[in-house]
This record gives structure tokens, sequence and C-alpha cells, in this order.
């Protein structure tokens, strides 16, 4: 809130002196700028007013949860949300003096602008650089606003999976209010019948689909939701062991022996997912190399049974021919 009380401000200030009268305006331009800028000024005014009141009644609520957090013994829970919020105002703090450093900067160039117009006759060295002022204000206003279009994107998007969090929380909690059957069905994760042709696959292929049977299926025992949860933070930490404090504030119905559990689980499903990439692969080439020693084979006998179907045609020729001059040679001597 403070972040956005600074720049709406700092914004306000930086239009007022963008926007400021010319000399050369009439009375009733003056007039009617200042009945803008004193609307404006209300409206910042009104702004700064709801911000404060906004901030005090959030530390009011950040104080009533500590205290209950105390009150029912949930002190780990409370240290954790208070470390985050921590980190969380740490970059908020960082985020508004990167912003008004840019703002101040954008500022300052346009003064220096405003400096070159009253105080010095044009000439063509001032207007290149007047230009050239121009171009850097133009620069840095597009790239902050690019900047902070960024940031939006990148929190609307962390909103949507808030929300998509929460939706599934509430679902898991009414879910928790219904009857438990008295014999439930654990789903059973889906056999596959190994073909004829595929009983020559080395074990590594088969042994991820065996781990998931007998840990309970994809999601090691877990709920989808919550198996998704866990792997966005595991992945945006990289799999590092710092994932595990946020893991906690995301997974609250989850211990931290749970949470080092089924992280043993995902590595080793990894492992033997990769041990079955290279497997497959492995197993391709040596029938790639078996194809080719068999197509080799096939090529070799063919090449022989040609040579001895010409040494057969062959032998015939001559046998045929050596017939023929005999029987010639026979009746000349009659």
């Amino acid at each position: 809130m403070a972040v956005l009380a600074t720049c709406g401000f700092d914004n306000e200030l930086f239009s007022e002196e963008e926007e400021e009268p010319s000399v050369q305006h009439g009375c009733a331009s003056a007039a009617c700028d200042r009945v803008d800028n004193s609307g404006r000024k209300q409206t910042i005014v009104l702004f700064l007013r709801e911000a404060e009141k906004n901030r005090r009644l959030i530390e009011k609520l950040e104080n009533e949860s500590t205290l209950k957090c105390k009150k029912y013994g949930l002190t780990e829970v409370c240290g954790n949300l208070e470390e985050y919020e921590d980190r969380l105002e740490k970059e908020r703090n960082a985020e508004r003096v990167s912003l008004q450093k840019q703002l101040m900067k954008i500022q300052k160039d346009v003064r220096k602008f405003q400096h070159h117009l009253i105080d010095v006759k044009p000439t063509p060295e001032l207007i290149e650089r007047l230009k050239d002022i121009m171009s850097d204000v133009e620069t840095s206003i597009n790239s902050l606003k690019e900047e902070q279009r960024s940031c939006f994107e990148k929190y609307l998007k962390e909103e949507m999976i808030v929300r998509l969090e929460i939706s599934a929380y509430e679902k898991k909690i009414e879910n928790w209010s219904l009857p438990a059957k008295s014999n439930p069905k654990l789903p059973s994760a889906p056999t596959t019948k190994i073909k004829l042709h595929n009983r020559d696959l080395p074990a590594e292929v088969r042994a991820p689909e065996d781990f998931l049977q007998k840990t309970g299926g994809p999601y090691g025992g877990w709920d989808q939701c919550d198996h998704q949860v866990f792997l966005r933070i595991w992945t945006k930490h990289r799999g590092q062991t710092s994932y595990r404090n946020e893991a906690k504030l995301h997974l609250p119905d989850k211990t931290a022996e749970e949470i080092k559990r089924h992280e043993c689980w995902h590595l080793e499903l990894l492992s033997l997912q990769e041990k079955k990439k290279k497997a497959i692969q492995l197993w391709k080439a040596n029938k790639r190399q078996e194809h080719q020693i068999r197509k080799h084979s096939q090529e070799e006998t063919e090449k022989a049974q040609r040579a001895e179907e010409e040494a057969r045609i062959l032998a015939d020729r001559h046998r045929y021919i050596s017939v023929k001059f005999g029987l010639q040679s026979g009746v000349s001597k009659e």
C-alpha cells in the first residue's frame, strides 16, 4: 500500500510539473489549471488518507493473528508467517526505493528540459541537446512502463494461482465435514499388460510404474492439489532445502516430516525415470544395432545365394556347351 501511495504521489507531482502552464497562456487558462491542480491535490490527499487507514487496519489484523497463534499454540506457524512477511516487506521496500529513483531521474530530466526552454535562446545546438534530453526521458518512461507491466503480469499470475489453491483448500475443508464411508475403496493404480514384443524390455523401463503402484499412485499417496503445490514450490527453489519453509506455509495440513518423505519419494521417482530414459535409449540403440547386423547378414546371405546361383548357371552353361561340342564332333567323325 505504501508503494502505491508513493507511486501515485510521485506521478501526480511529476504530471503537475510536466503540465505546468506556459507564460504565454491567458488568465482563463491559468485559472482552469489552478482548479485542475486543486482537484488533483485533493484526490492525492484522499488517497493518502485511505492508504493510512488501510495500513492501520493491516497492523491491527496482524496483531490479532499473532495473539490467536499464541493462544492456540501455533507458535511455529506464526514464526514462519512472520519470517515470510518480513521477506515480503523487504522486497516491497526495495521495489519502492527503485521506483522512486526512476521517477526522480525522469523528474530531473524534465526540469532540465524546462530550464533550457526558459533561460536560453534557441540555437541549433540547443535544439539537438533538447532532443537528446527528451529521448532520454522517453526511454526512461518506456522502460519504467515495461518494468511495471511485467511486475503486474507476474502478480496477476501469482494471484490466480493463490485463488486456485484457496478454492482447492475450501473444497478439501468441505469434504472434512462429510461422513466418512465405512469401507472406502482406495484408487487402484492402472495395471498394464506387457505385450509379447515387450517382454525383452529391461527392468529399468518397468521400475517407475512398479514404484508408483507400491507407493500410492502418481502423487505418492498425496492429494493431487497438494502434490502440485509441492511440485511448484520445489521447482521454484530448484530442489534446494530452502523450499521447505515455504512449503510448510502453503501446506498447513502437512508436517515437516511428511514433506521431507514426499521429497524423498519425488527424488526416487525422478531417479527411476532418468534410469528408464537411459535404458530406453540403450535398448533402442541395441535394437538398431541388431537390425543393422541382421540386415547386413541378410545382405551377405543374399549375395552368397546370388553368387551361388550365378555359379550354377555358369556351370550349366559350360556343361551345355561341352555337350553340344561333343555331339558336333561325333557327327563330324561319322
